[in-house]
């Protein structure tokens, strides 16, 4: 993809990023990994990366992807393409807001926002289920189809699952130290 290309592309992702960058993970994969952009390797590796490094996943990507496809400057225009929308959303925004909050249109927008965005935190959380609990390809296709043949599970991930969970719950630690256990508990578990 040209820089230019990458601009436009992702700055459709940035005005479709309501609730954050996991509501990306959807359309990434749909358009860039089935659409052979990006493989499904390389989007498992993206998405283990930006989780370490500073920054919002949805920049992350951008930056990534925009790099695989076109070097220093496609990674600056799929960035700018992907923060463009929300630099003129939120300007946009809070003048309408300021005026229109108390409307009925407004409320009901706002509201039906909340279970979209949650609905899009639920298909991340299974394409990330997918790269890290198991075998094979993207599994979201197969389930959505019923198909799961031939798709096995990982069980040494499921361990590193829990402790995630638990660090996280209970724990006093940093992220990125507790990212940073599970990733040694990996390199055991998950040779």
């Amino acid at each position: 993809m040209t820089p230019l290309v990458l601009y436009l592309h992702f700055m459709v992702y940035g005005f479709l990023c309501f609730g954050g960058g996991y509501m990306l993970i959807p359309f990434i994969t749909a358009d860039l990994v089935h659409g052979g952009f990006l493989s499904a390797a390389d989007f498992a590796n993206l998405s283990s990366i930006a989780q370490i490094t500073p920054g919002p996943i949805g920049l992350n990507t951008a930056t990534y992807v925009g790099f695989l496809q076109s070097g220093f400057t496609g990674a600056l225009f799929a960035s700018l393409g992907l923060v463009t929308p929300a630099f003129l959303l939120v300007i946009s925004a809070l003048k309408l807001l300021k005026r229109y909050e108390h409307t009925v249109f407004i409320k009901g927008f706002l509201a039906g926002m909340k279970p979209a965005s949650l609905g899009f935190t639920c298909a991340a959380l299974l394409i990330f289920a997918g790269m890290s609990l198991f075998t094979g390809a993207l599994p979201l296709g197969k389930w959505l189809k019923g198909e799961m043949t031939g798709v096995g599970i990982r069980w040494g991930a499921i361990p590193i699952i829990v402790l995630a969970v638990i660090l996280l719950k209970k724990s006093k630690l940093p992220f990125p130290l507790v990212l940073g256990i599970c990733a040694v508990c990996g390199a055991f578990l998950l040779k």
